[in-house]
Order: C-alpha cells, then structure tokens, then sequence
C-alpha cells in the first residue's frame, strides 16, 4: 500500500514552524506521524529506519532486517505499519512477536507515542506474568496492533481470545534472542495459525546459520534482506574504556570503579544468571543501591526491580543479556561488561544501553592483565579503541582473619553440618572454603568466616528465614 492511500485517519494537527524532518518526509510517512517524531525530537532516521521504511511502505516482499540493539528497528517498523493500519476495521491487523515482557512494554509504549495523531488506533501487549483472564478481558474488542511473547499468544490462541485472520503483518523482532530462549516450536505454531501471504517482517541483531535457516523456514525464499553492519551501528558517542585487573582480585578492581563514580548509574553485565545472582550478593551492603535482573525472578519481582532503576532508587543494575532486552532507562553514564562479551553484536548491543538521546556514555570491559589482547578483536571489527582506567586497590591482610558468627537455627530445626553450609553459602554468596569450624548447638550455630567475607554475609542472611524461623545473624563478643 503506497503512503499515498493510507487508511489510516488523521487527528487534527497543530500549527508548526514547518521544521519537520524532511528526511523523514522523504521516506513516505505521513504527516500525523512526521508530528508525533518532530515533538519527540526525533530528526535523523537512521541508516536502518532510511532502508526500512520504504520497503514496508511501497514493497510486498517479506523483509530480514539486521541491524544491533539502539539502532531504531522499533521505528523501522512500527511507523509504516502504523500508516497502514485501517482504523475502521475493528481487527488486529499487525502482530509483533518479540522475547521479553519488557520489550513487549517498550514496543507498545513507542508505538503509542507514534500514534498519538492517529485517530483511533489500539495497540496492545500481551504476556506471562499477568492474568491471562484480565488479557482476555481487554482483547474481547479485538486491538489493531497486538505485541506478544509467544508463550502468551498460544494460550491466547487456544482460548480463541484472538483473531489472526484479519493480519497483514507479523513482525519476528529480536529473533536471535528468541531461538537463544527456546521459542522456535512457539513460533513456528504462530507462523502456521497466520494466514497464507500476509506480510512478514525478522528483525535480528545477528544471523547465525541456524537463524538463516530459520528465516528461510518462516519467510520462504525471495526475501529482503538489509543488513546494517556492527561496525556502522556503534554510537559515535560512547567511549571504550576496559580495567586491567590482577587475578583473584576482579571483584576488588570493580569495588573501586563503582566507589570512584559513586554517583553514576549504569548496568553491570554478566553472562549467567548464576553470576548474576553472586555478584548482587557480592555488593549486598555496599555504599551504592544495587540490585539485579535475571530469568529466575517472577514478574512481580521483576517489575519492582525495573520501577526502582528508573525511579532512580537503584543505582546500578546487574543483568544478564537477556533479561535485559527491552530495558530503555535515559542517562545511563556506563555500561560495565563484567564478562566480555562472545562477540562484537553483543558488545554493540550491551553498550547501546548507554550514550542515548545524544549523551555522552562509557562503555567499559574488566580485563585480566594477561589478557589484554582480546580487546584486540573488537578494535579491530567496530574500528573502535579502548583507553584504560587505571585504579588502584589496597589489599587489607585482616580481610583473611577469621571472625567468630552465630545464627538462630541448629539441630532442633533438622539441620546438621553440611545442610547449615549450604544454607549459609547459597543464600549469601560466600564460598564454602570461607566458612570454617562450624558447630551445632541445639537452638544454635556457631561457625568463622573470613573478615572479608562478614558483611556479605549479614547483609544477605539478616532477617530472612529458614521455613518459619527468621534469621538472625550476629559476630561473636
């Protein structure tokens, strides 16, 4: 459909100083759109959005977009479909699949702002976490552009909560994350629940043989493809730092990076979720407000966890890759890769949390001293280079020394010597080989811990609870 003969109805505009973004005019969008990108300052389409757009807007060909993370697929996509969304038709008329429940919020959100000065058009997302019945309930007057995990859509699909009969377009966004969390078979269900010949659209940060096989399966053949190359994805405006750290001090060198930019925010990235979950435990106590993301936190977790960062309560949050897809929070000073990234896309994804909105940010690898070549690879691929921050850290020799602790459980609460070590590690984050001479009393336990170790441990243990009993935790007089 040409932007000519869009369906889409127009909400009355206000009178402007015509300082709409041409280039955004000259790739066929309408007016109701080129308003809502000129009051979000929204100017340059970049080199994604230029070949993007077009294609959508004038093509019928189905489309393999990819480009990194902060690139602006969101708008590559959302604005042309938005100006061929029909508001007179009650019926979703686009479905956008993406990994994550906060990806799906953003999706939703930009297309939202988007849309502001086009009448009538519903967007809505969908996804665990929530009631499914409360879903139900908002999709009974169907929604012209549906976002949805796919495990969320097949339940909806199987209670005939939604219609996909009416779709024009099915867009695959963060493809390579979805292969990566498993979501193949859901959408490979999805891909046959659409109707033949609607318009399908794959957006990924990398294309891996296997996704190739994949966008083959689901796009068929006579795609295509426009691929933004890493290298013309970084944004100019991050800078590469990395931290040479000694071996066995990594998490010392981190202290004193956080400690001298005491009032920066940023995110810390981990590659596991188990690492994730150590490093929170690591930093529990520690004179800046931490906390973290991973898989294994429910929705309501994950939620609180996400309305403290951008309320500005935490200051530094720690994630795994994919739990942070769909994080968009403004003014991120850094980006910390904790552990280096497999390859140049996810360095480029990472660091694009930063630097945003034309701002200045850091993007920063640790490093270990005999390992310094491997920033190599990335210079060389993102025609990048990295400067060093040089920190010092003071090795205190009492932070060996043991120091004598009790805590309220011993043997009348089933417990005994190993199951007490387990309890004290995995809940604190300590090393089993840090806690030594333990000895159960009755109502009891007493045990030493490395100084090092003691504040980890109280600020992790101190008020939670073994069944029914809450901990307390206490040195030793």
């Amino acid at each position: 459909m040409s932007p000519e003969k869009t369906p889409c109805t127009q909400a009355p505009l206000r009178c402007t100083n015509n300082t709409m973004s041409i280039k955004f005019a000259a790739l066929g969008l309408n007016e109701a759109l080129l308003q809502s990108l000129e009051e979000n300052n929204i100017v340059d389409p970049s080199e994604i959005q230029e070949k993007i757009i077009p294609m959508v807007l004038q093509g019928t060909k189905n489309i393999v977009g990819i480009s990194q993370t902060g690139t602006g697929k969101t708008a590559a996509f959302g604005l042309p479909i938005l100006q061929q969304i029909d508001p007179k038709l009650q019926q979703t008329q686009a479905l956008i699949l993406v990994p994550t429940r906060e990806l799906g919020q953003q999706v939703a959100k930009d297309l939202f702002v988007f849309s502001r000065y086009i009448v009538r058009i519903h967007t809505e997302a969908v996804y665990g976490g929530k009631k499914i019945e409360e879903q139900i309930q908002k999709l009974a007057t169907p929604k012209h552009i549906l976002v949805a995990t796919p495990g969320r859509l097949l339940d909806l699909l199987s209670r005939k909560a939604v219609d996909l009969s009416h779709l024009k377009f099915l867009v695959i966004d963060e493809a390579d994350e979805m292969l990566a969390m498993g979501f193949q078979p859901d959408i490979a269900k999805i891909v046959k629940a659409c109707k033949p010949g609607i318009r399908k659209l794959l957006f990924t940060s990398t294309l891996a043989p296997t996704l190739q096989e994949t966008v083959t399966e689901y796009l068929g053949n006579g795609i295509e493809e426009i691929n933004i190359q890493p290298q013309e994805a970084v944004n100019a405006a991050i800078e590469h730092y990395y931290i040479a750290y000694q071996y066995g001090y990594k998490f010392e060198f981190l202290k004193a990076f956080l400690l001298e930019n005491i009032t920066a925010r940023g995110i810390i990235f981990c590659r596991t979720q188990a690492a994730t979950k150590l490093l929170k435990q690591q930093l529990a106590g520690f004179p800046i407000a931490v906390s973290a993301l991973y898989g294994d936190l429910n929705q309501f977790e994950r939620d609180k966890v996400m309305k403290a960062f951008k309320d500005k309560r935490i200051q530094v949050l720690i994630a795994t890759d994919i739990a942070a897809r769909g994080i968009d929070v403004a003014a991120l000073d850094f980006v910390m890769h904790y552990h280096l990234p497999d390859n140049t896309a996810q360095y480029v994804n990472r660091s694009g949390r930063t630097a945003r909105a034309g701002k200045k940010g850091r993007s920063i690898c640790m490093l270990q001293q005999d390992e310094l070549y491997q920033r190599e690879d990335f210079e060389e691929e993102l025609k990048i280079e990295f400067e060093a921050i040089p920190l010092e850290i003071t090795i205190d020799k009492s932070d060996a020394t043991l120091v004598d602790m009790s805590i309220n459980i011993g043997i009348r609460h089933d417990l005994n010597i190993g199951s007490v070590l387990k309890f004290l590690t995995f809940h604190s984050g300590v090393k089993e080989t840090a806690i030594v001479d333990i000895n159960l009393e009755r109502a009891h336990t007493t045990f030493a811990i490395e100084n090092r170790y003691k504040n980890q441990l109280l600020h992790n243990l101190q008020n939670t609870k073994h069944f029914h009993q809450r901990i307390v935790i206490e040195e030793c007089s």
